[in-house]
């Protein structure tokens, strides 16, 4: 059986349907990959990548994948590389046997966020809402375990992330909780070309 750990936009339930059918995702830690923004991509913004770090652990989810929606999250997950887990570092409630398989996505590229290519918030709203959905501390955890929170776009009225969240009421929960986890927290306004 196949499985993937999502340590970012793949923690939320609403992001994984929007790519392929999953079954339920349980709340997990990785020993030995290291989180931060550190993957530019085409649209002009820094998203999440691993890179393999022994004394590192990742928080995220793990759910189930047949064969045909484990090839259409490698489509979505283009920019990185799928990377097999050794289960024995894995922590979770989810049962896991010595036939389960375990993927990850690890970036192929390390860039830190700049002005240029900054964290949009669009893409940060996603994974809130999906580390929200294990409570504050899984999105506490999120927050101290992710390396380079640099450089914000704030661009919620136009998002540039394809699988943006439809819903806009949450915005000044999700700010005051960042802010309270990162200090001062202060988007940057959108791009206007």
């Amino acid at each position: 059986m196949d499985y993937i750990f999502g340590y970012g936009s793949l923690i939320c339930a609403e992001s994984r349907s929007r790519t392929g059918v999953t079954g339920s995702a349980y709340a997990a830690r990785v020993k030995g990959i290291k989180r931060g923004w550190v993957v530019p991509v085409e649209d002009g913004h820094t998203v999440l990548g691993a890179v393999k770090d022994s004394d590192a652990i990742c928080n995220g989810v793990i759910f189930e994948v047949n064969d045909e929606n484990l090839m259409k999250f490698d489509h979505r997950e283009k920019e990185y590389s799928r990377l097999q887990l050794n289960i024995q570092n894995i922590d979770t409630t989810m049962e896991l046997d010595s036939q389960s398989r375990v993927w990850t996505y690890v970036g192929d590229e390390f860039r830190p966020p700049c002005q240029k290519l900054p964290i949009a918030q669009s893409y940060l709203d996603v994974i809130i809402n999906g580390s929200l959905t294990f409570g504050e501390d899984f999105l506490r955890e999120f927050v101290k375990t992710t390396d380079y929170w640099l450089h914000f776009l704030n661009d919620r009225s136009n998002p540039v992330y394809p699988r943006a969240m439809t819903r806009t009421d949450h915005h000044q929960h999700f700010d005051t909780l960042l802010e309270s986890l990162l200090g001062a927290f202060n988007p940057l306004p959108h791009k206007t070309e």
